[in-house]
């Protein structure tokens, strides 16, 4: 067996999850068929790339450079993907391509890989549930969705809708400029600090809960706050957030990352079956494409987005 581009997925989506379950899931296959593709995987390169214990799944060194090298490889092919999908589709696309969007930091890079120089082919719909909008996704109101949730969910089901996970980031901590705060922290050094929750019906909160629960801590109970409020708390230093690391720089907030990673945001993409195939890959390599963009314009000193289910408030 020869190496692909998808058996490199398969392996980061692997090391994402820590868990052959949920990456299974998250892939579209059944866990026995991953399992097996695995087996071919480490038979192709000659060594296990992954080892399991009674905590889930972790790389071996050689592991570990697959994950490297598939880290620098996969945004290379699917920005190959978009772009020749984007020179063969410009005048195909439907404008007004209707996309709604729930809970990712992602919605404005993703338009622009969408639009790919074929100006307003993306209309966004902001939706507050996950459930909803998959649910208008299969009756036909929506054309496409980008869903960001935590990464312990998977998205909901409905009928003739399709999903792919574009990725799973670390969540950070949101903080003024001028905070305390080290560029690394763990979960526990926040544990005073009262929180701001955006509506949603994501169960943000409770593996947020959760997480504070294995750090020590059992957090106030969350309030709800719009997105620019949630800002303004943070700039004004009147509250401190959990973001995704998605973005340009913002003025007057910076990032701490936590240590451990105790938190993961999910990114996912769903498209009705009825969509034709090489318009479902195009908005797969866009909506990948528009992850890494998001990463690299939060490489700055101060670069990230707010995530839209939680900010935490003195």
């Amino acid at each position: 067996m020869e190496l692909e581009v998808r058996h490199l997925r398969m392996v980061a989506t692997v090391a994402e999850h820590g868990s052959v379950t949920k990456a299974a899931a998250a892939l579209g296959l059944a866990q026995p068929a991953l399992s097996a593709q695995l087996s071919r995987i480490d038979r192709t390169l000659g060594g296990p790339v992954f080892v399991r214990d009674h905590r889930g799944v972790h790389l071996t060194p050689l592991g570990a450079l697959v994950l490297e090298r598939a880290r620098t490889l996969l945004p290379a092919m699917d920005a190959l993907v978009l772009d020749a999908h984007r020179l063969a589709r410009c005048g195909q696309v439907p404008d007004g391509l209707r996309v709604a969007v729930v809970g990712s930091a992602l919605a404005a890079a993703f338009a622009r890989r969408v639009d790919g120089g074929c100006s307003g082919r993306a209309v966004l719909r902001t939706a507050w549930s996950a459930a909803g909008a998959t649910n208008d996704l299969a009756s036909g109101t929506h054309d496409a969705l980008l869903v960001g949730m935590c990464a312990d969910a998977l998205p909901p089901a409905a009928s003739g809708v399709h999903w792919w996970l574009v990725g799973t980031d670390a969540v950070q901590v949101l903080v003024p400029t001028d905070h305390a705060s080290p560029d690394e922290a763990d979960l526990a050094a926040f544990a005073d600090e009262r929180w701001l929750k955006a509506p949603g019906d994501s169960c943000f909160t409770a593996c947020f809960v959760a997480a504070c629960a294995r750090a020590g801590f059992a957090p106030h109970a969350p309030s709800e706050c719009d997105r620019s409020a949630g800002l303004e708390l943070v700039r004004s230093g009147a509250g401190v957030g959990l973001a995704q690391p998605f973005g340009a720089p913002l003025d007057g907030v910076r990032a701490v990352a936590l240590r451990g990673r105790p938190l993961l945001w999910s990114t996912w993409l769903a498209v009705h079956d009825t969509v034709p195939e090489t318009l479902r890959a195009a908005l797969l390599a866009a909506a990948r494409a528009a992850r890494t963009d998001g990463l690299a314009a939060a490489a700055g000193p101060r670069g990230l987005a707010v995530a839209p289910q939680a900010v935490r408030a003195v």
